[in-house]
């Protein structure tokens, strides 16, 4: 799947449910099998960090990597950096909290 095609929708559908972080891996620019995808991709990402941020969740919650098949160390590394960054953050102001059972 392109990175093109993530919907803001669903990015700030994960926000909504709590999630801590959201982490967008695509191709790297002008290797998009999809023709622009990554170009569209990367103006989005740019426009939702403004957007969450607006709304009061850090832009550091978002992540954009650009990362090809041949990669794997390399997503490795983002995947483990993105992960400990999200946890030194805490979880998602927006995280529905538990009630009690009395």
């Amino acid at each position: 799947m392109c990175s093109g095609r993530v919907s803001p929708h669903f990015i700030l559908k994960a926000f909504q449910e709590g999630v801590d972080g959201v982490l967008i891996v695509g191709c790297h620019i002008g290797d998009c099998h999809y023709g622009k995808g990554n170009y569209i991709t990367a103006k989005r990402i740019a426009v939702m960090k403004e957007l969450i941020k607006f709304i009061g969740i850090s832009p550091n919650r978002l992540r954009l990597e650009w990362v090809s098949t041949s990669e794997a160390n390399k997503l490795a590394r983002v995947v483990t950096e993105f992960s400990q960054e999200i946890t030194e953050l805490g979880p998602s102001p927006l995280k529905p909290m538990k009630l009690k059972k009395i």
